[in-house]
Parts: C-alpha cells; sequence; structure tokens
C-alpha cells in the first residue's frame, strides 16, 4: 500500500505561454484568483472544483488583488489605469459579474504621461499608487483614498477624485524598491550609492508632523530579496539569498529572531498570522490599532489616541497629565531641530516616525502566533512556525504534478514567483501555472 502524501496538488491554473502569473489571492478556503502580466482574471471555487475566465485580456498586467471580507468584494487592479471590482454576493456557477470599475486618472491623456513608472498596491481599504521617480526628481507621488472612505463608496471617476490625496512627501534616491503596502504603512528599500542603503517605513498617509522611518543597512545585511511588514512594528527580510531575520522597526532595527532557509535561493515569501495556536483570535491580522508610537533618537514615546485620551479624563487625573505630553512631543516634532527644551539641536539628524500599535482591546501578536512560508529556487516549501523551520514538501516531490512540468523546472524562466497559504492552502506560481496545494486531513500548514 502507497504511503499518503501530506500534500497534493488539487488543481492547476494554466497561463498562456510568456504570460506568468503577476497577481496571486487566496480567499478564506474557498477562492483563488489569479491574474497575468497580459491581464487575464481566472477565479477558482474549490468547493466547486471549477475555473471560471473572469477576464481574457487587458490594457495592462493584473498588478495587485484585494479582499475586502466585510463587503465581499473583490477588487482587481489593472496595472496603474483602472479598479475592478467583482462580487462574491452575485457569484453563479458560470460568472461573477463586474459591478463596477474605478478609474484611476481623470483622462487617458494622464495616464499616458504617468503610467511609464506608475503601479497599484491594494489593501481592502484603500488605493495606493506609486508614482517612482525619474531621473534626478528623486520624490515617489503617492496617491490614497481618504482613510474616511472605503473603496465601495467610488462609483464613478468624479467621486474618485474628488476624495483622493496627492502626496509628495516622500523624498527618495532615483533607486528605489518597493516592497510592501499592509494598507496603512509602506515598506521599501533605497540605494544612496554602491554600498550605502537604507531600509524605510511610512504611514500612509504621511502626516505633516511626521518623517519616514529609516535605518541604515550595515554590510552583515547582504541583499535584500524578500521583505514584509508584520504586526507590531516589525519586519520580516530575506537577504543574501536565504537568510530570513524578524527585525523591530526601532532606531537599532534591533534582530529578533534569525534562520536560514533550508533550500538556496528564496524567491517567494508569504505570512499569515496562526488564529488557533493558544485558542484566541487575534483581532486584526496586521495587528494595527489606535494607538501610536514615535521612535525619537534613543527614546521610544507612546501616543495615546484621542479617544483613550477623552475616555481617562474621566476617570484619573493622570488623563491629563497624558495630554500634556502628547502636546509637547507633537510641538517638539513640528520642528526636528528643537529638543524637549525648546533648544536647538546641532545633529539636525532626528527622524520621526508614527507607528500604529495595537489598542487596549486588541491582542498582542507574539513571534510564535508568526507563520511564514517561503519558496526556493529548488522548489522547497518551508515553514517557519512556532519559532522553528521545518520544510513542508518539495515541489518535484509531489506525485500529483506531472513529469512533464518537472522535467522543465518550475523556476527556469526568471519570473517574479509567488506564494500564498493559510493552514490549508499552498498556492504557488510557476512557468508553468498556479498550483492550488491542499493538505491533506491528517496535516496542517
Amino acid at each position: 500500500m502507497s504511503k499518503k502524501e501530506n500534500f497534493i496538488v488539487i488543481k492547476f491554473i494554466e497561463i498562456r505561454f510568456a504570460d506568468p502569473i503577476s497577481s496571486l489571492k487566496l480567499i478564506d478556503n474557498k477562492y483563488v484568483v489569479t491574474g497575468t502580466m497580459m491581464g487575464r482574471i481566472n477565479f477558482y471555487n474549490i468547493e466547486e472544483n471549477k475555473v471560471i475566465n473572469l477576464s481574457e485580456l487587458n490594457s495592462e498586467n493584473i498588478s495587485d488583488i484585494s479582499y475586502d471580507d466585510k463587503e465581499k468584494n473583490i477588487y482587481i487592479g489593472v496595472g496603474d489605469e483602472e479598479i475592478k471590482v467583482y462580487s462574491l454576493n452575485q457569484i453563479s456557477t458560470e460568472t461573477i459579474p463586474q459591478n463596477n470599475s474605478i478609474n484611476v486618472y481623470e483622462s487617458e491623456m494622464q495616464h499616458t504621461d504617468n503610467c511609464e513608472n506608475a503601479f497599484i498596491l491594494l489593501s481592502p481599504k484603500s488605493l495606493f499608487r506609486i508614482q517612482l521617480p525619474h531621473i534626478d526628481e528623486g520624490t515617489l507621488k503617492i496617491i490614497t483614498i481618504d482613510s474616511d472612505y472605503d473603496l465601495k463608496y467610488f462609483n464613478d471617476v468624479e467621486d474618485f477624485n474628488k476624495n483622493k490625496n496627492i502626496k509628495t512627501a516622500l523624498p527618495t534616491t532615483n533607486y528605489t524598491v518597493p516592497f510592501d503596502f499592509d494598507g496603512e504603512r509602506f515598506l521599501w528599500v533605497e540605494f544612496l550609492s554602491s554600498t550605502q542603503r537604507n531600509i524605510c517605513v511610512s504611514n500612509i498617509p504621511l502626516l505633516q508632523v511626521e518623517k519616514p522611518y529609516k535605518y541604515d543597512l550595515n554590510k552583515t545585511i547582504g541583499h535584500i530579496c524578500q521583505a514584509k511588514l508584520l504586526p507590531n512594528n516589525r519586519i520580516f527580510i530575506v537577504h543574501s539569498l536565504n537568510k530570513c531575520e524578524i527585525r523591530a522597526i526601532d532606531n537599532k532595527f534591533t534582530l529578533l529572531e534569525q534562520f536560514e532557509h533550508i533550500g538556496e535561493e528564496v524567491l517567494g515569501v508569504d505570512i499569515y498570522i496562526n488564529e488557533e495556536r493558544d485558542g484566541g483570535k487575534i483581532s486584526n491580522s496586521n495587528g494595527m490599532g489606535a494607538q501610536e508610537t514615535i521612535f525619537h533618537k534613543n527614546r521610544i514615546i507612546n501616543k495615546r489616541s484621542i479617544n483613550d485620551i477623552e475616555e481617562d479624563k474621566k476617570e484619573s487625573k493622570k488623563s491629563k497629565e497624558d495630554e500634556i505630553n502628547t502636546n509637547r512631543i507633537l510641538e517638539t516634532s513640528e520642528n526636528p531641530n528643537k529638543n524637549k527644551n525648546g533648544k536647538e539641536e546641532k545633529n539636525g539628524n532626528d527622524e520621526y516616525l508614527y507607528i500604529k500599535q495595537n489598542s487596549k482591546k486588541e491582542k498582542i501578536v507574539e513571534i510564535e502566533d508568526i507563520c511564514i512560508t517561503t519558496l526556493d529556487i529548488d522548489g522547497n516549501v518551508n515553514l517557519f512556525k512556532n519559532k522553528r523551520e521545518r520544510t513542508l514538501f518539495n515541489l518535484y516531490d509531489i506525485k500529483s504534478i506531472s513529469k512533464d512540468h518537472k522535467d522543465k523546472q518550475f523556476f527556469s524562466m526568471g519570473y517574479a514567483y509567488y506564494i500564498k497559504s493559510n493552514l490549508n492552502f499552498i498556492l504557488i506560481s510557476s512557468d508553468h501555472g498556479c498550483y492550488v496545494i491542499k493538505a491533506n486531513d491528517d496535516s496542517t500548514v
């Protein structure tokens, strides 16, 4: 009797030749959405084991896919030009009708002038368009939807343009590599020279009193090939091909955890929160809440939320002191060259960053709760969980993958490759298409 496999391919979503997957989304344990460089959009219903083609071709590549669990809306970015909106409330066995389309630009001429260096990142709540700097400009132009609005409110171009904010407050070098956007924070690396780099984080939108967090990467941190924002002011990075680290967003970029990926060059990373470890539920997978922290030189200063201050005013005298301290911090941050006594500081190198933290009602996400799946060039899929790493499987060992695919290799075309995961499923894009891999009944990711 043959040994039961721990992981099996339940579906292979094929792509056209030279039309690689550019975006991938796993929705709960029910649906998979794929987008390609030529604009093909496929929707896979796991329960019915059926693939629905939503769009065969678009004017630009599928740049990002997001899902709003509350509204049951799927948002699909087409280049930097358009957001297609599909509602799972209208799903049928044959199709999902497109119930809305959001144009990013006011006119096609405006789009033509900007599209060469622009692209879109999406979260369930906001659109984030990055305009990469032209030579010698050195400024990221960022468009975000006002935080008081959800994407669902924008029904036409006029409504969209009325509520968008244009930000030009992120000066960068001409060599800037964007890595992640979680709906509230943007992560990137900027190159100052052939030997000097900064890793940077900024809240979106950036307030006038704020400056992005920047840390000078030293020589011990090699070339960063993957980077992801983590809950509670942490970053996961992969550098020097397979060295993995979790670091704090603080003035020392403190190393919290490190491990070496079991295998060679890491091609893709995904992160999810293990909500079953202690039976509790993490209230916000991004680890964001109403409280904020300011990093200032070697000090960490907590800034209470306005709601918390107003509530505590009624309960104790201490709330008044918190309010006074908060005002002092804000006054100081308006002039980064002044210290708390109002005197000029000579170094002029102060950096301020407001990083949103958990409110009192939200749960802290421990490192043990963070699950990190990594994919490497040799087909190894590893899992970092409970602060330990292990290999889940190698693609070449899965019997349900055809010999033809194995003979042609999975990652030989030099595309960008993606991995998405949760406790039950792993999605992997390759030169041939997307593998939907399920853990058997006795295994979990």
